[in-house]
């Protein structure tokens, strides 16, 4: 943990020997009021715990409202980012969807489904509505529908020294006609007091849930970045202190718990005590989940405890479910010991999979190939665009500690890359000049706004929905 710690204050003061020539360009591009207001509505579709950044992946705009551009550059120029530690955290966690959303295969099928619901945008014709219901459909899974799940305040509060109980289940969706449908079955996991076990919430581990144990990991780095910068040691002792109380307050708030539901699950089985280590540990695993290929999925040996939920659990590895790979990746590797890279080594190996560095390497490989539509306009032209850096990305953060994203990879390996995003002026600011020329974020939102509103128009037919 110590070095983990290192590197991180490293990254921050690489951030600052790039003072002079490290910055944050302001494009001159900012959505219009109306444009600003039209976005609400799409931000619902990925994970979004923190109110002040999200990610739309219809449009693949990263919106930071925390960061203030001013207040960061001027905190570069002191040499010291305790006072824009926010800023800077909020900032790494909105990348490390946008990396994950092209740097995963399971990203690859989404993005690519997205691509093909514009295409069928533009036809408009009947064919071509089963793609747009399919992509809906690919939406309300990445955050488990409100049916699924429940959580109810728990009688005392918890923490990590006394940490929730934990319990499994397997249902299946509903499907459009209300029966249960098999072919679509649901790993849950049910957090209880300590020690009474009486169930307080119920919840599947949701791609959502990965995304955003990733996101907080690289968000808590970029945090212990920021306070390794504090020229007095007294500073840094009270900086960190508040640092983990206010991750503490937001790891055990059980409204949150779809968001931190796959790190309660990594802690309660493995043992780990610390918060910083437990969302490190979690963020590799998921990673790993979310580049699984077909080959992998078919090796990944279930726990013994799960034998229970029967044919469920083969057509879950069958549905390419990274939420339950992810599962058991945490209950084959047993109680971590200290190690992260024996334990995630120890994950894998328990699971009949190959090494972490084998299942990126190939994942990074099938990413290096190209998205192809053919006859692709604007808009599908901008999603294959951009996926054609997948390979890149994947490759690199294989090559990181737990696949992070960290301020040091943003203003380094990553800075040519790395999306424009909107501050808290609702300006668009980028790490590259010039990339906000072929990302066009205009043109990809009023796309998104478009695609939407005739999703909503067709579902009032086929789904019954106002």
């Amino acid at each position: 943990m110590l070095a983990g710690f290192r590197r991180a204050v490293n990254g921050a003061l690489l951030c600052l020997s790039f003072g002079s020539i490290f910055m944050f360009y302001n494009t001159g591009h900012a959505l219009s009021k109306l444009k600003v207001e039209e976005r609400k509505a799409q931000k619902a579709v990925f994970p979004n715990q923190i109110s002040v950044g999200s990610f739309t992946p219809h449009s693949t705009i990263v919106e930071v409202a925390g960061f203030r551009t001013d207040a960061v550059k001027a905190a570069i120029h002191s040499s010291n980012l305790i006072g824009v530690r926010g800023d800077l955290q909020v900032l790494l966690h909105e990348l490390t969807h946008w990396f994950d959303f092209f740097g995963t295969l399971w990203g690859r099928k989404y993005s690519c489904a997205i691509a093909k619901a514009y295409r069928a945008l533009e036809r408009r014709t009947e064919a071509e509505f089963p793609r747009l219901v399919e992509l809906f459909d690919l939406d309300r899974r990445i955050l488990s529908p409100a049916y699924y799940r429940f959580t109810a305040p728990p009688a005392e509060p918890h923490d990590k020294n006394r940490p929730w109980s934990i319990d499994f289940a397997c249902g299946a969706e509903i499907d459009a006609y209300g029966r249960m449908d098999e072919r679509r079955p649901l790993f849950l996991v049910r957090f209880g007091e300590n020690p009474s076990r009486n169930n307080f919430a119920r919840q599947p581990i949701s791609p959502g849930a990965l995304l955003e144990v990733r996101a907080i990991a690289s968000e808590m780095n970029a945090g212990i970045s920021a306070i390794g910068t504090a020229r007095e040691e007294g500073e840094r002792i009270v900086e960190m202190a508040q640092f983990r109380r206010e991750f503490e307050s937001l790891v055990y708030n059980h409204e949150l718990i779809e968001y931190n539901a796959a790190a309660h699950t990594l802690a309660i089985i493995a043992g780990s005590k610390d918060l910083v280590q437990t969302y490190r540990l979690a963020a590799s695993l998921a990673f790993i989940a979310l580049n699984m290929s077909e080959e992998d999925f078919s090796r990944i040996k279930v726990p013994e405890r799960f034998k229970i939920f029967g044919r469920r659990n083969r057509v879950l590895l069958k549905n390419h479910d990274c939420g339950f790979a992810f599962i058991c990746l945490v209950f084959n590797g047993a109680a971590f010991e200290g190690d992260e890279n024996a334990y995630i080594s120890n994950c894998l190996r328990q699971s009949n999979l190959d090494t972490a560095e084998a299942i990126l390497m190939r994942a990074a490989d099938a990413l290096a190939e190209p998205m192809y539509l053919s006859n692709p306009s604007e808009i599908t032209s901008h999603f294959m665009r951009e996926a054609m850096m997948g390979g890149e990305i994947c490759k690199r953060l294989a090559s990181q500690e737990c696949q992070l994203v960290t301020l040091e990879n943003v203003i380094g390996d990553f800075r040519a890359i790395a999306p424009p995003f909107m501050d808290s002026e609702g300006d668009f600011i980028e790490l590259n000049s010039g990339r906000i020329d072929e990302f066009q974020p205009e043109m990809m939102h009023d796309a998104a706004h478009l695609l939407r509103s005739y999703t909503r128009n067709l579902l009032t037919g086929c789904r019954g929905l106002d």
